[in-house]
């Protein structure tokens, strides 16, 4: 078990530029607060990153304003002010992130680091629903934009951010706090697991409908506003994708003594749950195609879960008709059989109203 206090001074120590060549690149802009990042969550996850034998750098905004992200596999933005990341990261490298992780890139977005992206951000500090609310959206400078739905926190009746847990006056805001994962999702995970929350939001989708979103992990808060809301959420971008954490199993804090730490040597406890989640961040996105298998073609079509489509085919790809019957989306990829009859036809999927 590693404490915070000797990770701190080790921090300073560290290089802030790409060089290109890793597997991750974690973000972090000096100095805090302005910069976004917080350093004992910046340094919890590089070292996770390392204890999981991937390569990986720091980068800071002149990185990703310049789009040296080379040969990434993984943007992990941590936990800390997402101000701070509007201020320092341009439109140009927004649009440089965008880029990335729509080519095939993956990105974490802890607490802080899913406010970045997310179309709108509900803010309020203290406790109470009448607690004043601050919305933040690209008017406001937070205009990333990956995600368009609502990031809403802190979580009032919880751990406001402005009020200490019960021994633990240092840092306002934290509380340990337990999640329950969806093991279909994450099978090798177990079915519940205590981490860190500070300040992080529930993840409200638009229209209050999940679209392509899949539900990680849910707060296990009964008694409180928070109970089953979701907690770590994923989802496609482009050929890529995302993950949004509102926690951090990167971190944990001992109420008591009012001490952070990461269980370390060997990985367990909530750093088991986030090593499980990198690990499937870090594999390569399969890309639907075409194949042939047993005397016919398979053709596959990203869907949104609970809506209805038609297949449809052309022979000059301006006249359509329909193909099949009506499909009911139950899974985020739809995946048809084609005759070798028909392979010579274009094909096309469409949303029904």
């Amino acid at each position: 078990m590693r404490y915070l206090g000797l990770k701190i001074g080790l921090f300073t120590a560290v290089p802030f530029f790409g060089l290109q060549a890793a597997d991750v690149a974690v973000y972090f802009q000096a100095p805090w607060p302005d910069g976004g990042a917080y350093p004992p969550l910046a340094v919890a996850a590089f070292e996770l990153m390392e204890d999981l034998n991937y390569e990986v750098e720091y980068i800071d905004a002149a990185d990703v304003n310049a789009n040296r992200l080379g040969e990434y596999r993984m943007l992990f933005f941590p936990g800390g002010w997402a101000g701070g990341y509007n201020d320092f990261i341009s439109e140009t490298g927004k649009q440089n992130i965008r880029d990335f992780v729509s080519s095939g890139g993956s990105y974490m977005g802890m607490c802080a680091g899913s406010f970045f992206i997310s179309e709108r951000v509900f803010w309020r500090e203290g406790p109470g629903e009448d607690t004043e609310q601050n919305i933040y959206n690209t008017r406001a400078g937070y205009t990333l934009d990956m995600w368009n739905g609502v990031s809403d926190g802190a979580i009032f009746d919880f751990q406001p951010w402005n009020t200490s847990a019960i021994g633990c006056n240092l840092f306002p805001g934290a509380r340990m706090v337990d999640l329950t994962i969806d093991q279909e999702l994450v099978p090798e995970a177990e079915a519940s697991v205590n981490v860190l929350y500070w300040g992080g939001p529930i993840y409200r989708p638009p229209g209050g409908k999940w679209s392509n979103e899949k539900i990680i992990a849910r707060y296990d808060m009964d008694g409180f506003s928070g109970h089953e809301e979701p907690a770590i959420v994923t989802f496609p971008y482009g050929e890529g994708r995302i993950l949004m954490s509102a926690v951090h199993p990167e971190l944990s804090i001992n109420e008591s003594t009012c001490e952070f730490f990461d269980d370390d040597e060997p990985i367990v406890g909530a750093r088991v749950f986030l090593s499980h989640l990198v690990q499937r961040m870090m594999v390569p996105v399969e890309k639907p195609e075409l194949a042939a298998v047993s005397g016919v073609r398979l053709l596959t079509f990203e869907t949104l879960l609970g809506m209805r489509y038609q297949v449809q085919s052309s022979v000059n790809g301006s006249d359509w008709t329909d193909y099949g019957e009506v499909v009911a989306a139950d899974s985020f990829d739809y995946l048809i059989e084609i005759p070798v009859a028909d392979s010579e036809l274009q094909f096309r999927i469409t949303m029904i109203d």
